[in-house]
């Protein structure tokens, strides 16, 4: 009933920075925005000098940028287009519709979510090109950059929603909550929705090597799931860049809390918890609010790190437990999954659900 498998834990992702191109023109980058109250760190004891230690490392951790591009416009996004010489065409402000689009006098609507500024003029001036002018010299001007937000939680000293400005990776994230708090656990969660079909064509054996590495994540609209993946602090830290990294907007950086544990999958309430003492997986249910109704009961996976860095897999059903079985008792850092019962969904109707990345075992596509 128990099965144990190794799981390597790195991630390669290419660093990927700014672009500046001639027509758009930039703001000059604000100080991060919080969105949420900031709360900072509870008077207590001295810092704890391993906090400190990765926080100073933390901050030296950079990435190497050898090809900058533009961010992707997307919904809420704020822009101003203008056309060289034609009055009812310059100085137009516009907002990005939540479908991703803007309206413009003569060619109407052009599709603008998921499109660099620089990709978006270019549109604009094709369409102008096609019909109206000889050689359109269109500009594009960029306010707000609503829609590139992350968000960092959990046992850093300041919490919050933040705007990207510019390409950041998941230290420079880090290092905008202000690092991490004394009462921090070993790892860092990076959570990312993605396209449903990538996730299904990963591998689930660990091996990083499936098609979802390679495929670019599709513009257009589709069902996501988010996916989760567990990075070490220490080897973070230590400056490994194949796990710095790059965030996207949208993305969720948690780090838990020290003496906790993570449960995800097809779950009620996932998230972090404390860890007391004696805590079996058997009691797992009842602390998460319950399963989904597609939950497999016999597919119940514990993620568990060991010394080196890869981390234990182990296979559990709860319907074992129930007969009388023991459960296994929870450490901390474990990351308990819940797996989907396809049966179960397909009587359901239910599409949604959570997917668990230990390591590179399922690859953060990156767009």
């Amino acid at each position: 009933m128990i099965s144990c498998r190794a799981c390597a834990a790195g991630l390669v992702v290419a660093g990927l920075g700014l672009a500046s191109c001639g027509g758009i023109r930039h703001q000059p980058a604000p100080q991060p925005i919080v969105a949420t109250v900031a709360v900072p760190a509870v008077p207590g004891p001295a810092p704890d000098p391993g906090a400190a230690d990765i926080n100073r490392k933390l901050a030296q951790v950079t990435v190497s940028v050898e090809e900058e591009s533009d961010l992707p416009l997307g919904p809420g996004d704020l822009i101003e287009v203008s056309v060289f010489d034609v009055q009812e065409l310059s100085g137009l402000k516009l907002r990005i519709s939540n479908s991703g689009s803007i309206t413009l006098p003569l060619i109407g609507v052009v599709p603008a979510a998921g499109l660099s500024a620089v990709e978006l003029q270019d549109s604009i001036r094709a369409r102008l090109q096609e019909k109206y002018m000889h050689d359109p010299q269109v500009s594009l001007f960029i306010h707000e950059h609503k829609s590139q937000r992350i968000t960092v939680v959990g046992a850093v000293r300041t919490a919050g929603v933040f705007t990207l400005t510019s390409r950041l990776s998941l230290a420079d994230a880090l290092a905008m909550a202000g690092g991490i708090a004394d009462d921090a656990g070993p790892s860092v969660y990076v959570i990312r929705r993605v396209p449903s079909h990538l996730v299904a064509a990963a591998p689930a054996n660990g091996d990083a090597s499936g098609p979802a590495k390679d495929q670019p994540a599709a513009r257009t609209e589709a069902a996501t799931e988010p996916v989760m993946t567990a990075i070490d602090l220490e080897s973070l830290a230590a400056g490994k860049q194949e796990l710095n990294l790059p965030l996207q907007a949208g993305d969720v950086v948690e780090v838990p809390r020290a003496k906790s544990f993570y449960v995800g999958g097809e779950v009620n309430r996932p998230g972090s918890f404390p860890l007391k003492s004696h805590t079996t997986l058997d009691q797992v249910p009842a602390l998460i609010g319950g399963l989904k109704d597609p939950a497999d009961w016999d597919d119940v996976r514990v993620y568990r790190p060991r010394a080196d860095g890869t981390r234990e897999i182990l296979t559990f059903s709860l319907n074992e437990f129930e007969k009388g079985n023991p459960a296994p008792e929870i450490q901390p850092n474990d990351i308990v999954v819940v797996g989907k019962s396809n049966l179960k969904a397909f009587l359901y109707g239910v599409k949604d659900f959570f997917r668990f990345s230990a390591g590179a075992s399922l690859p953060i596509p990156v767009q």
